[in-house]
């Protein structure tokens, strides 16, 4: 009974010490070649298309549960607005035109976090995990100067996977919360959609196996601001 009465009060100290944040998050989306998060561009019957990422962001909570004095288990809820521009030229038509366009989803992201302790209130923090993304529809736009040229962007999937990886440092105040800066990695499996171009008679088969497209990588890279609420 001693035992018993022991490892319960020490359990329960144990678990008093395990807290759980809630925070708000903004992350912009920065376009890296490095990570194939940059310009794409194709060329198809004297065609030039340019396919270049706008200022896009992610924006969310989120939500992290303690395991011990390493370790912690982070998920939430985040819209991503990803934008695109399209840009057309021919110079057999005499054709320069642009499309703008959005890609929206919803991510829920699952990520173990380990932090070191540098000071007494900044922390370092490393995070792996995955994320299950939902997207909202596919998306169909016309050029800007001629309502001939159109784009639509079919999603691979309404639900698609990717891989999370995340580094940042903490201000951690006693009262006020924590402030977080730092920059994150999503890297899907997959492409996650793709855009068929189409004028007049060209690529008039699209949106199908024989008609010619041009991916959608999916990759991004954020730069994270985060405030988490005191416990």
């Amino acid at each position: 009974k001693r035992i018993f009465i022991l490892t319960f009060f020490v359990s329960m100290a144990q678990a008093q010490e395990k807290k759980t944040f809630f925070g708000l998050q903004y992350k912009p989306i920065v376009p890296a070649a490095y990570f194939d998060a940059a310009n794409i561009s194709a060329k198809w019957d004297s065609f030039q298309f340019n396919l270049s990422p706008r200022y896009s962001y992610s924006l969310g909570m989120v939500v992290r549960r303690e395991l011990n004095r390493t370790f912690s288990f982070e998920t939430g809820i985040n819209y991503i607005d990803r934008n695109y521009r399209l840009n057309t030229s021919n110079s057999t038509i005499n054709l320069n035109d642009f499309t703008d366009f959005s890609l929206r989803s919803y991510e829920i992201p699952y990520q173990i976090l380990t932090n070191v302790r540098v000071s007494d209130n900044v922390y370092l923090n490393v995070a792996f995990g995955t994320s299950h993304n939902i997207f909202a529809s596919d998306v169909y736009s016309e050029g800007e100067a001629d309502y001939i040229f159109i784009q639509n962007t079919l999603r691979r999937r309404r639900i698609q996977m990717a891989m999370l990886a995340n580094i940042g440092a903490e201000f951690r105040t006693v009262k006020n919360g924590i402030l977080y800066v730092g920059a994150s990695l999503h890297r899907p499996w997959d492409e996650v959609g793709r855009v068929y171009p189409e004028y007049d008679n060209f690529n008039e088969s699209a949106p199908s196996v024989d008609a010619n497209f041009l991916e959608v990588p999916g990759n991004f890279v954020t730069i994270d601001f985060r405030y988490f609420f005191h416990e």
